[in-house]
């Protein structure tokens, strides 16, 4: 499979959220809303971190998803209306290149909640590839593309740490406390310093976290159950073209064609999964459903030489993909289909 650079530079990958809003005028409004820019960190790790500066619960921001913390992402918060955050244009770049602005954005009578936007922007350069590819492959303005609709790696754990977020979830849900924390301890995630620190019992630990990160767990056990489900039903369905790869430690099976795709599309349009959230230190469990494929039109914006690898080019890339698609899994696969 083609090898392509993706994150090589976080500028190399660009997220905007798209969520639609009902805007308020302030005196009738409840919550004011920040748009938020961020390199370096989780959205998790962020929004703990603004918490902490404005003086008020990690709880109290709403956010409609959870952004990766290796490219440059843009996504809505919202906080009470007696909160009110510092806003700048220019970014305060920390240790790392680690950065973060918020800009306000306006009011509403309804706190952001997860689940609630409708998708994703992507620009994405694609680094390392092959002449021949972009010339061939890469040479059409717009790409029709299927792929499989797997949760990617960054459900599983952070870049540089092992991807073990969906064992947290299973020693969870089985009140293993003890070994969900010590499993935490191990990802090199924001979350595995506060488990390390913590002096009491471990099951505490997960009941006073931000209810969003404490159901983030059982929620990867799951998304990491139907994986397994649509690598069962990939192989059945599209025959010959698939192609196995492990990624982090996380196994995959791809189509290496769109007509694969949707193969497995016509099987089973989605299968059923759970959903877990933890609310008022109780567990709640709900029956969903996850489609199995995702379409999106691909454009290309832009072929070059790499300035970064020698006789290679780079591609620029621009999609849109619904709430919960990865593009990352949809990168690879299109690295696939290449192929």
């Amino acid at each position: 499979m083609n090898e392509f650079e993706v994150k090589h530079i976080p500028d190399d990958f660009l997220v905007r959220e798209s969520v639609a809003v009902r805007h308020t005028p302030k005196e009738s409004a409840t919550h004011r809303l920040y748009l938020l820019r961020k390199c370096g960190y989780t959205t998790m790790e962020i929004v703990r971190a603004i918490a902490a500066a404005a003086g008020t619960t990690e709880s109290s921001i709403g956010y409609c998803g959870l952004k990766d913390e290796d490219g440059v992402t843009e996504q809505l918060i919202s906080t009470p209306l007696a909160v009110s955050l510092p806003t700048s244009d220019e970014a305060d770049v920390g240790t790392g290149g680690r950065w973060y602005t918020t800009q306000h954005y306006g009011f509403t009578n309804t706190p952001l909640r997860v689940g609630q936007m409708e998708g994703n922007s992507f620009k994405v350069v694609l680094r390392n590839v092959e002449p021949e590819h972009a010339t061939g492959f890469f040479s059409r303005k717009k790409i029709n593309f299927m792929f499989l609709n797997y949760f990617d790696t960054q459900r599983f754990g952070v870049p540089n740490g092992p991807h073990l977020t969906h064992l947290v979830g299973a020693a969870m849900l089985e009140g293993r406390w003890d070994d969900a924390r010590k499993i935490l301890m191990e990802l090199n995630s924001p979350e595995s310093k506060l488990a390390a620190d913590w002096a009491g019992p471990s099951r505490d630990f997960f009941f006073q976290l931000d209810e969003r990160v404490t159901s983030f767990y059982p929620a990867a056990h799951a998304s990491f159950a139907w994986n397994e489900h649509l690598a069962e039903l990939a192989t059945a369905a599209a025959g010959a073209c698939v192609r196995r790869i492990t990624v982090d430690g996380i196994s995959f099976t791809y189509v290496t064609e769109s007509a694969a795709a949707a193969r497995v599309l016509a099987e089973a349009h989605e299968l059923p999964t759970t959903k877990y959230r933890f609310d008022g230190g109780a567990l709640a469990r709900s029956a969903s459903v996850r489609a199995t494929v995702a379409q999106t039109v691909i454009e290309v914006d832009d072929r070059a030489d790499d300035e970064y690898f020698p006789r290679r080019k780079r591609v620029e890339l621009s999609f849109f993909l619904p709430s919960g698609t990865y593009a990352t899994a949809a990168i690879r696969q299109l690295a696939a289909q290449v192929s």
